[in-house]
């Protein structure tokens, strides 16, 4: 008989004297249980010791899980994990409605688009992908150029700023519908002034960090795993494979399209002026559909305007370089 605990002594004693000096079977059964939990709960500490290095760990904490109203569709049950190396995305959370699963992906994916950025920046938010972004001299400017990207596509978006909101914006926000606002604060006239659209989602980012090393996804017998691309994207990274120099504004255009495209979903074709989306095309099969589109929406909201283009990755055919040269492109960026 194996007796793993001193709470167990008692028993142990009583035990063997009901019986004359054995022990019954139930009771060895019920101490080696105990043992046996005991012995794996250590091996496992060990185990997970010796794991701590390892950067691809998929391990749940379920005691820090908050369940959310639906996934991505109404019929998927939806929890989300806090995996305790950044504060709960809802300790952030300001006023509105609960959060959902789409919500928090797209807040996610914003911070990301958004941390890119030092300038005073707006990024626009929808179904996963930026549909209006710009940095400019003022946030309240940088939100206007992001709306005007597109303003149908930033119907009951979601706004990141990189500065803080203040009355003027709060006022602008009012007249709008968006689903979320995410800045790095709201001041007193602003809270007062938003709070009276109660359903409108405010979270304040001053603290939230995207850096995060590992992305995961579960597939077919198994997961997925890869490190993050946190990357910044720096001026030395470009180089010129063309006879013709960029001017200092194409240059920096290029920079900013470039940092932008790394966070559409792929095939992705974003097109910038003057460090202001004109256009992007988003998630087609084909990479020339991702350039039309993304043309589409120049002539839309932008039209005969000159930009600069950057691609998630580089041209196969000269197609797609014949077609943005033909609408007034300047500029190309691909990765090598």
């Amino acid at each position: 008989t194996v007796v793993s605990s001193i709470n167990d002594y008692e028993k142990f004693i009583t035990n063997l004297e009901f019986n004359k000096g054995n022990t019954n079977l139930n009771f060895r059964k019920d101490m080696s249980y105990k043992a046996f939990t005991t012995t794996s709960a250590y091996d496992n500490a060990i185990a997970t010791w010796f794991s701590s290095t390892e950067k691809n760990k998929l391990k749940l904490i379920t005691k820090n899980r908050i369940k959310l109203k639906y996934g991505e569709n109404p019929n998927q049950k939806s929890f989300y994990y806090n995996d305790q190396t950044n504060k709960s995305l809802f300790k952030y959370q300001i006023q509105g409605r609960d959060l959902g699963y789409n919500n928090i992906l797209d807040i996610s994916s914003g911070l990301d688009c958004l941390n890119e950025f030092t300038e005073p920046t707006c990024v626009i938010i929808k179904h996963n992908n930026p549909c209006g972004v710009a940095s400019s001299n003022t946030i309240y400017n940088a939100y206007k150029k992001a709306f005007d990207s597109d303003p149908v596509s930033a119907f009951g978006g979601i706004v990141m700023l990189n500065r803080p909101v203040d009355k003027k914006l709060a006022n602008i926000f009012c007249e709008k519908f968006f689903e979320i606002i995410v800045s790095k604060k709201f001041n007193k006239d602003a809270l007062s002034i938003l709070k009276k659209k109660q359903k409108l989602i405010l979270i304040k980012n001053d603290k939230l960090s995207t850096n995060y090393k590992d992305e995961i996804k579960s597939v077919i017998g198994g997961y997925l795993t890869q490190e993050k691309n946190n990357t910044k994207i720096k001026k030395s990274d470009l180089h010129r494979v063309s006879n013709k120099k960029a001017r200092l504004r194409i240059f920096n255009d290029l920079i900013f399209a470039f940092k932008i495209c790394k966070h559409v979903k792929s095939n992705a074709i974003v097109l910038v002026n003057n460090k202001q989306t004109v256009g992007i095309g988003a998630g087609q099969m084909s990479r020339l559909d991702a350039t039309k589109i993304a043309i589409l929406k120049s002539k839309t909201n932008a039209k005969n305007i000159l930009f600069v283009a950057a691609s998630d990755a580089f041209f196969p055919f000269i197609d797609n370089i014949k077609l943005l040269i033909k609408n007034n492109c300047k500029g190309i960026v691909q990765p090598k």
